[in-house]
């Protein structure tokens, strides 16, 4: 189960642009180091509510940890680094994805698509027998 100790920095540095793989990498050694602080303040003596508050007071506030990290823009993702690069690269890659998309619509939609389908041809059948029957009611004898 994850430890949601550091879930808001977490949410925090997702949102600034910061690359997941150190997001998830910074997670992981503050929970390391609040681990061991935390370890070092229970054999100091304290008892467990106050050495999660020391641990917790050493590390710091996350606000300011995250600062530290957005200084840092090798840390953030390429696409948050260099936005409109990376939209004309987004585009470029729907444009040649455009040929599959009715395919790939098809595939997400095939029920919906099979409905449509069903109504389609009862509603081209009823209007050619309606408008064979109007011809032959209109056919005038010569």
């Amino acid at each position: 189960m994850r430890d949601e100790r550091f879930e808001s920095l977490r949410l925090e540095l997702l949102r600034s642009g910061v690359t997941p793989v150190y997001v998830e990498r910074t997670i992981l050694e503050l929970e390391e180091h609040y681990t061991d602080l935390e370890t070092a303040a229970l054999a100091s003596g304290l008892d467990a509510d106050e050495a999660a508050l020391v641990a917790r007071t050493t590390l710091g506030d996350e606000r300011a940890i995250a600062a530290a990290i957005l200084t840092h823009p090798e840390l953030l993702s390429f696409s948050t680094r260099h936005p409109r690069v990376a939209h004309c690269l987004q585009s470029a890659a729907a444009i040649g994805a455009l040929p599959a998309m009715p395919l790939m619509f098809y595939i997400e939609h095939r029920p919906q698509l099979a409905r449509w389908a069903a109504a389609i041809g009862a509603a081209a059948t009823l209007m050619a027998s309606v408008m064979s029957t109007l011809n032959w009611l209109i056919v005038i004898p010569l």
